[in-house]
């Protein structure tokens, strides 16, 4: 009863207490012969405040009772008899009144006691033996009542991200179960021993019935093993008693990259290659970023820039950079989300880029001096000087006047300090004068060589040539005059030749009948027809002398006909009247502006946007319906 008093009127107190952290202590008696079992072997049975049975939890809730057995054992039996002391232990301060008897003649023995009702908060159990330095003390942690958040699952807290270096970013977690009735909320606080916050969790909603991962993420800043404390907290309370605890943290040193560079080679060829050999110390694998500077003037440029995955060891790399315009080159090796024990790694070298010293050398021009017509020979000597091979080029012959190029040639490959003898032709030399040309060598599309001279003409040999005037403008203009009259030939002969139209004669007899309508007809006209064509004229009946066809221009004489012949019988106009008939139901079709005559298939040209229209062959003299089809 005496225990029961004392936790009752230390029960507010309980309340604001600390959650604190005692470690089991062992202090055993020197001489005396009473040893006390270790706290953590001692047996708690907690009842339930209201019911007084007991609860069969394995940990104690507020408002409960709670029966305790200590086994004390005695190595003496003939020892005389001692006296314990029980005491509670609440927020440093110890509170006791409970005593009891220890026989001497017994070698072990049970002290039980029993105390209540607790209060939520860390309760320190002490039984000491009077008169002697030992003594015992059992931590009792009192959870909340009703528990409204228990662990789902494992109760201990799982640690992400290891093994751990100083600088990687790790993730503390657990799994909460919400056991109450309501929606609530908790969140994850990590500690350090001295009390100092490492990081506060966002706060995560549970449902009712329901478990989530509280978590909270920090970064391992100093090496070693250290304990982390943890715990989770809410508002509302109700957290069980397993949600808290230490776990304890291993952290190595940060690890470390080391960047060499093992070789160099420039050709004009291959351009700038360089290979890069990375080392990563022992640990996990790490992502970092090759950045490839180039230094022209004062200044560095971003030139190149990849992400690399590395492993532990030594690594590799092969960079073809071109022919970059610098003179200095810097790689750094940058930490990609991760900290380096030494920081980035960059290595810097100078560049110097391969020397090619072209030059040409002209040995001979022959022959010389040369006339108009001649086969030049030309004959040179391409050196290198310099320390590089040169790459394939293009040797070319251009005239300095008129920028024409009068031969070109490719060429090879030389190496450093060797030289090129070759002979060029330039067959048929076209000038009459003395002229300026150069050798140009061009290598790599870009560097050029050029050598100037002159191909020497002897002025005596041409002099007979030279007119007053451009030789090239008085064929130009010859040939347009020819041209020129070609076409009129060709417009004069299309009208000449032209099927006069049968509307237009008849509109003509028509005026010509109505200018004389009151007069005689002083001169009637005949119809013959031409004998090569059979083209049909009206001539006047006083003609002498020849006639022209206008279709088929056939010059003929009209007094050699038959007069039988010209003046034909009623019979024959009517024959001809039905051949007419006939070629007036003839028709011809085509999709362009050439068609063929239904009749002779004579190709005749109609232009095909004037369609449908009545045409006549000029050949065959059949008149027919031209038609788009």
């Amino acid at each position: 009863m005496t225990g029961r008093s004392v936790a009752s009127s230390i029960t507010g107190l309980l309340i604001f207490t600390i959650l604190l952290l005692w470690s089991s202590n062992v202090v055993s008696a020197d001489d005396g012969d009473f040893d006390i079992s270790e706290g953590n072997i001692w047996s708690f049975d907690y009842l339930d405040g209201v019911t007084m049975q007991s609860s069969g939890n394995i940990s104690a809730s507020d408002g409960d009772y709670v029966n305790l057995v200590i086994p004390v054992s005695n190595s003496n039996t003939s020892s005389t008899d001692s006296s314990w002391s029980f005491s509670f232990g609440y927020g440093g301060q110890w509170y006791g009144g409970n005593t009891g008897i220890l026989l001497g003649n017994q070698s072990f023995m049970e002290v039980e006691i029993s105390f209540g009702p607790i209060s939520e908060g860390l309760m320190l159990c002490k039984l000491e033996i009077d008169n002697s330095p030992e003594y015992e003390i059992s931590e009792l942690i009192i959870g909340p009542n009703p528990v409204n958040f228990t662990s789902a699952g494992d109760a201990n807290l799982v640690l992400i991200g290891q093994p751990a270096h100083v600088g990687d970013d790790l993730t503390a977690s657990i799994l909460v179960h919400n056991e109450g009735q309501d929606l609530n909320s908790v969140r994850l606080e990590l500690t350090k021993n001295d009390g100092s916050l490492i990081v506060l969790g966002d706060l995560v909603s549970i449902s009712p019935g329901s478990s989530r991962e509280v978590s909270a993420s920090f970064t391992a800043l100093v090496s070693g093993t250290q304990p982390i404390n943890w715990k989770i907290l809410s508002a509302n309370g109700g957290i069980d008693v397993s949600l808290n605890g230490t776990s304890y943290l291993d952290v190595h040193e940060s690890q470390e990259i080391v960047a060499n560079i093992e070789d160099t080679s420039w050709t004009l060829d291959s351009g700038l290659d360089l290979e890069l050999s990375l080392s990563l110390s022992s640990g996990v694998n790490r992502s970092v970023i090759i950045s490839v500077f180039m230094k022209s003037g004062n200044d560095y440029s971003l030139y190149q820039s990849l992400p690399v995955d590395l492993n532990p060891g030594i690594r590799t790399l092969n960079f073809k950079l071109g022919n970059p315009d610098a003179s200095r080159l810097k790689i750094s090796v940058s930490p990609d989300s991760w900290i380096s024990l030494s920081g980035d790694a960059e290595r810097i070298i100078e560049l110097s880029p391969p020397l090619i010293s072209p030059s040409i050398i002209i040995t001979d021009i022959s022959p010389s001096p040369a006339s108009v017509g001649d086969v030049i020979s030309i004959s040179y000597i391409l050196e290198n000087n310099g320390d590089e091979r040169s790459s394939v080029g293009l040797l070319r012959v251009v005239g300095i006047a008129n920028d024409i190029i009068l031969f070109e040639n490719p060429t090879p490959k030389i190496n450093a300090g060797d030289s090129l003898s070759e002979t060029i032709e330039i067959p048929s030399w076209q000038y009459s004068q003395t002229t300026d040309i150069k050798l140009e060598w061009t290598m790599n599309g870009q560097d050029t060589t050029i050598k100037t001279t002159e191909v020497i003409v002897d002025s005596g040999s041409t002099t007979s040539f030279d007119l007053p005037f451009n030789i090239n403008a008085a064929i130009y203009g010859m040939l347009s005059g020819l041209a020129i009259v070609m076409c009129a030939l060709v417009a004069y002969r299309v009208v000449s030749q032209r099927t006069p139209s049968t509307a237009s004669s008849w509109r003509r007899n028509k005026s010509s009948g109505s200018m004389f309508s009151g007069k005689k007809s002083i001169d009637n006209k005949i119809e013959v027809n031409c004998p090569s064509c059979n083209q049909r004229l009206n001539i006047p009946s006083t003609h002498q002398g020849s006639v022209k066809c206008p279709a088929c221009t056939l010059l003929f004489s009209h007094s050699t006909l038959d007069k039988e012949e010209i003046e034909k019988p009623l019979i024959e106009s009517k024959e001809k009247a039905i051949v007419n008939e006939v070629n007036s139901s003839l028709e011809s079709y085509s999709d362009n502006d050439l068609l063929s005559c239904p009749k002779c298939e004579q190709t005749l040209k109609v232009p095909i946007d004037k369609r449908p229209i009545r045409s006549r062959c000029p050949a065959c003299r059949a008149e027919f319906l031209a038609s788009i089809g």
